[in-house]
């Protein structure tokens, strides 16, 4: 492993610069969490999602998908330690916890007795492993890359889904990122648990991040540098739109004052079903856009806290990162903008790309833009993989 050279002391500031910035929070956004069906806004407007019979069988269709394409999708587990060794220092409870996931490749790739490249993905901040995982032909993302011939580790970051929850206070992006980091180790190591099986030795290791996942996998390349290639999507550092500053804020504001949509330390980014549906989604198929609402996640606030901080650090340490990077950005995130100038920060590296995704919003790889995500993230790969 390689330590990171110095650590930038953050945390307090952070804290500092999130209280401050409140007073500039739009009051007309109350604080809420979606309700028990997660179905209607503060208006009391109803909004089509899947049952959960419906969900059911989408997810039996595409396990139905994933053996006729003869696509291994197995549970893996991992061990980690909630610190926080990378340059973004940040809280942590430095406890003992199980991240879980899954690995989707093609069969024939794992048994042909190369060792092959692999992706960790990081979901956003009201997102989870879901979204790499939405059983909807076409939209499943790891299904789609094994169909392009690549593997693929989704996994739900600590505090999501199915993964350990510890209290939302003590858990925040540097430490996410160092995760991401063991995981990373774990990976190249085959030091993790495969469901009914061994785990797979990679020597390749690709990090990709959406949203504020693509904050965490950046913190982690320049943090410790053991990463093969990057993968940005939807995430800027400096371009986040009025709306997302506005919910940011609002969240925020519930956290600092000891209160959380759910457990301890939990919040919601987005008010409700229809703020999470009109803030990540634009040009979307109806049955995609019923399958994918419910799933809408608290996120602890820690992360939220820690990821002011996180930004200053990032624009003094972007240009340390020397792999081959991908920006990939929808022409109509309602959450980001300017792509182009958070490429321009990656000064370390003469090989990025960035990729605009015509009519998508922030959730790309759900829109009916998605195809084009995929083609373009498995050609990258077919190209830094040499």
């Amino acid at each position: 492993m390689t330590a990171p050279r110095t650590r930038t002391r953050t945390a307090a500031f952070a804290l500092g610069t999130a209280a401050a910035l409140l007073v500039a929070a739009p009051a007309y956004w109350a604080v809420a969490a979606p309700g028990e069906d997660g179905t209607a806004d503060a208006a009391g407007e109803v909004i089509d999602v899947a049952s959960p019979q419906e969900a059911a069988i989408a997810a039996d269709a595409t396990a139905v998908r994933l053996a006729a394409a003869d696509i291994v999708d197995v549970p893996v587990s991992f061990t980690v330690v909630n610190q926080n060794r990378t340059l973004a220092e940040c809280p942590v409870d430095g406890g003992t916890y199980r991240i879980e996931g899954h690995l989707t490749a093609p069969r024939a790739l794992l048994e042909d007795g190369t060792v092959p490249a692999v992706t960790l993905y990081q979901h956003g901040i009201a997102a989870g492993e879901w979204y790499w995982r939405l059983d909807a032909e076409g939209y499943h993302h790891a299904e789609e890359m094994a169909l392009r011939g690549h593997v693929s580790v989704t996994v739900d970051r600590l505090g999501y889904g199915a993964s350990d929850h510890p209290d939302g206070y003590l858990t925040c992006i540097g430490g996410e990122a160092d995760i991401a980091h063991q995981i990373t180790r774990a990976l190249r190591e085959g030091t993790y648990t495969v469901a009914d099986g061994d785990p797979y030795v990679f020597d390749r290791v690709y990090l990709a991040g959406q949203s504020n996942g693509g904050q965490i996998s950046q913190i982690a390349a320049y943090s410790f540098q053991d990463i093969d290639g990057l993968v940005i999507m939807d995430w800027t550092d400096l371009g986040l739109t009025p709306q997302a500053n506005a919910r940011f804020f609002t969240a925020l504001n519930t956290c600092l004052n000891g209160a959380g949509g759910e457990g301890d330390g939990y919040v919601y980014y987005d008010l409700g079903t229809e703020e999470f549906r009109d803030g990540n989604f634009h040009d979307t198929d109806p049955e995609v856009l019923r399958l994918a609402l419910p799933h809408q996640n608290p996120h602890p606030c820690g992360d939220m806290v820690a990821q002011l901080g996180g930004v200053l650090v990032d624009l003094r340490h972007l240009n340390e990162i020397t792999v081959p990077v991908l920006f990939l950005y929808g022409e109509k995130d309602a959450r980001v903008e300017g792509g182009a100038e958070h490429r321009a920060l990656f000064t370390g590296t003469d090989d990025t790309e960035l990729l605009e995704v015509p009519e998508a919003g922030h959730y790309m790889g759900l829109e009916r833009g998605a195809p084009l995500v995929h083609d373009a993230l498995a050609d990258w790969l077919n190209r830094v993989s040499g």
